[in-house]
């Protein structure tokens, strides 16, 4: 322990890459929360060409597409109001149940659950932004390693110490990496639901390490839960001489 702290003491670019390591990780975690299932049928209603004006336009250029309260129901923001009617009657015609209230710009519009195609969609978006994440902690990495180089060429810090930090930093790029691909996956699977399945060389083996955490999680909430109710129990043995006592009192 006292030879870890020294390597701290005398260079902080271990851990300042893992910082970095970890700020990438939990940035991408945070970019994932926004994905939803319900993002398959927003993108096809952006997507979707209208004739306007004698030229094709996307949905999303002509207004505001969200599924703000329930993902079956699409709400459309049309910017302007010269456009209402055409889109309305361009949405009816395409076969989708909608509905626009006299005066308001709003189009509400009834729509299927996503299908396994607009699904797998979301879920190689995933897997791209998996893999630049991935490549992002690498050139972290990288550029670390060149910095250590450099200092070492100058004397700032001797080889031993050069070489474990460099250590440091490759076993955190390690641990960093599986994280991200861990994240990635079960948001994956969370989208895809039934229609998951393993696409990525080392998807199994994260699997198992998924399974494990969650068994291992089950158990620490059951022993947590345990440990509780034998607590209670404990509370109760000891009341209840008290209230004994007090009973032959009053008796």
């Amino acid at each position: 322990m006292e030879f870890e702290n020294n390597i701290n003491n005398n260079e902080g670019y271990s851990p300042e890459a893992i910082a970095n390591f970890e700020l990438a990780i939990e940035e991408f975690a945070e970019s994932l929360l926004a994905i939803k299932s319900e993002d398959a049928n927003i993108s096809v209603f952006r997507s979707l060409q209208i004739i306007m004006n004698g030229r094709k336009r996307r949905i999303g250029d002509l207004g505001n597409v969200e599924s703000p309260d329930d993902p079956m129901r699409i709400q459309l923001m049309i910017y302007n109001k010269e456009h209402l009617q055409q889109v309305f009657d361009f949405i009816r015609e395409s076969g989708f149940p909608a509905k626009n209230e006299e005066g308001s710009q709003f189009i509400h519009i009834r729509v299927p659950k996503p299908s396994r195609m607009q699904l797998e969609e979301i879920g190689d978006d995933i897997v791209r932004r998996t893999n630049s994440v991935c490549t992002r902690l690498t050139k972290m990495k990288t550029n670390t390693g060149l910095r250590i180089r450099a200092a070492m060429e100058k004397e700032f810090i001797d080889q031993r110490i050069a070489n474990l930090a460099s250590k440091r930093i490759n076993d955190n790029l390690d641990r960093c990496t599986q994280e991200v691909r861990i994240i990635g996956l079960m948001k994956r699977k969370k989208i895809l639901g039934s229609f998951f399945k393993t696409v990525e060389r080392d998807d199994n083996d994260l699997l198992k390490v998924i399974n494990k955490r969650v068994k291992l999680e089950q158990k620490r909430i059951e022993n947590q839960n345990q440990q509780k109710i034998q607590a209670e129990a404990l509370v109760r043995e000891q009341e209840e001489p008290s209230e004994i006592a007090e009973e032959n009192v009053t008796g």
